[in-house]
């Protein structure tokens, strides 16, 4: 289980769970979201003059901004990777994915060999943890097969 100093834990070197919230991990940015959030409340108040439209907005704006406010947990481990966010767990197989690129904040999986523009319908982006990134590339780089030395059809890439 995640240590509640720095939620990572590499307990088991065959599991890996850790939880992501952006929210408490640079506070001036989020400072900067509210005072954003706030601003465009305001607007529409002005705009509006009408409370239920302020509340709408508001609700709109703090659910398109859910991944980044919220906490996400993951798991990995030798069958695949669960993902756990506002109480729904999505388990992806290791066997589904067929390439991973690792960027400074998170790392996206995809069902896809190469990039292609189905890419955020289809696959997953997981965000790392302070401290964890290595760890993480390393346990994607052991599971994900990335189609190195495979001659397939292009059409049997979808």
């Amino acid at each position: 289980m995640a240590s509640e100093n720095n939620d990572y834990t590499e307990a088991d070197p065959a599991e890996i769970r850790w939880k992501a919230h952006p929210l408490k991990e640079n506070v001036w940015r989020s400072v900067l979201l509210f005072a954003i959030i706030a601003v465009a409340c305001l607007g529409v108040w002005l705009w509006t003059y009408w409370p239920g439209m302020v509340l709408l907005a508001f609700v709109f704006l703090i659910v398109s901004m859910a991944p980044y406010i919220f906490p996400t947990r993951y798991r990995m481990d030798e069958s695949g990777i669960e993902i756990s966010f506002l109480g729904v767990r999505t388990f992806r197989a290791w066997e589904e994915l067929r390439n991973y690129y690792p960027h400074e904040e998170g790392a996206h999986l995809s069902t896809f060999k190469r990039p292609n523009a189905l890419d955020p319908f289809r696959g997953s982006f997981i965000r790392f943890a302070p401290g964890n990134r290595e760890e993480v590339v390393a346990h994607l780089e052991k599971h994900v097969k990335r189609g190195k030395g495979e001659a397939k059809k292009k059409s049997e890439d979808q």
